[in-house]
C-alpha cells in the first residue's frame, strides 16, 4: 500500500473528488453565494477510528438534463472504482475501506425543477486507523 500524508476528511474529499466532478462537503454547498454549476456531487463528511463498526454514508451526483444517461454514466464509473472488494484509500495512521452499499446508488429529483437528475448514492466505510 502506497504511504501518504493525509487525513481521513482529506482523503475522502480526493475520493469523492476523483470522478471528474466539482465535490462539495454537502454542508458547504449552503454557503456559497452561488450555487455550483451543474453537474457537482455533494457528500456527507463522517469519520470514525479503528473499531467495529461500519459507517454508512451518502453522496448525490447533480445533474441538470432531460435525461438520465450521464448520470446513470457516472454511477458505473464509480461502482467500477470502487470495486467489488472495496477500495483502499491510506491515511496517516492506517487506512480507509470504501465500499459500495445497499442500495448502492437510486434516482431521485428536485418537485421544484423536472431537469434535476439527481442520483443518491450509499457507501459504507470502514475506517482502519488508531485516532
Amino acid at each position: 500500500m502506497p504511504a501518504t500524508a493525509a487525513t481521513k476528511a482529506a482523503a475522502l474529499y480526493s475520493f469523492f473528488s476523483g470522478f471528474g466532478l466539482d465535490a462539495w462537503e454537502e454542508n458547504s454547498v449552503y454557503a456559497l453565494e452561488n450555487p455550483p454549476s451543474f453537474p457537482y456531487l455533494t457528500y456527507e463528511m463522517m469519520t470514525d477510528a479503528f473499531g467495529e463498526y461500519d459507517t454508512a454514508l451518502t453522496f448525490s451526483l447533480w445533474y441538470r438534463s432531460t435525461s438520465w444517461a450521464a448520470a446513470n454514466a457516472k454511477v458505473e464509473e464509480i461502482s467500477a472504482a470502487i470495486g467489488r472488494s472495496g477500495k483502499v484509500i491510506p491515511v496517516d495512521g492506517g487506512y480507509i475501506l470504501i465500499m459500495r452499499g445497499s442500495p448502492f446508488a437510486q434516482s431521485t429529483g428536485d418537485p421544484s425543477d423536472d431537469m434535476i437528475k439527481r442520483k443518491l448514492m450509499n457507501i459504507t466505510v470502514r475506517f482502519y486507523t488508531n485516532h
